[in-house]
């Protein structure tokens, strides 16, 4: 029975030798694993305050460049057309709800709401042109004209604009 107790005890022994060295093993592997997980995270962080100071100058040179064209822009206008397109913008932002509400189909057209005879000029004039026109070009409708059209034929700046 000693022999059995003997034995039984060596292997145990071997097997708690064995145990030991995969412990061993398996901690030098989480100590390395550890190791590469800081050394990771480091480089992360480096990376990471590099990549925001990059962005940071990019930034400011936007802004200078923002800046060099908002100087130049206004610089190089001339002060008419600078007006101009004050008055082009005071002009949309007037006439803006009243084309948004045509849109949306809520009202009538805005050139309709100001000028009546507007709808009474262009049937006359669809009038007259189908029926100078052969009957197949008759069926085809021509786009609005604009009500001003005649009387700018007649002014020094439309005949500028031709020439």
């Amino acid at each position: 029975m000693k022999m059995s107790y003997l034995a039984h005890e060596v292997e145990l022994s071997k097997r708690h030798e064995e145990i030991l060295g995969l412990r061993t093993m398996l901690l030098q592997q989480m100590e390395n694993q550890l190791e590469r997980q800081i050394n990771e995270k480091n480089l992360q962080a480096v990376e990471f305050e590099s990549a925001n100071e990059r962005n940071e100058s990019i930034l400011k040179d936007l802004e200078v460049a923002e800046d060099k064209l908002k100087v130049g822009t206004r610089t190089h206008l001339h002060p008419t057309v600078l007006t101009l397109k004050m008055k082009y913008w005071a002009s949309v932002e007037e006439h803006l709800p009243k084309w948004e509400q045509f849109l949306l189909g809520q009202t009538k057209s805005p050139i309709e709401v100001m000028n009546p005879w507007h709808k009474e000029a262009q049937k006359q004039e669809l009038f007259i042109k189908s029926s100078s026109l052969p009957s197949s070009a008759s069926n085809f409708k021509m786009p609005p004209q604009s009500p001003h059209s005649e009387k700018q034929k007649g002014t020094k700046a439309y005949k500028k604009r031709i020439t």
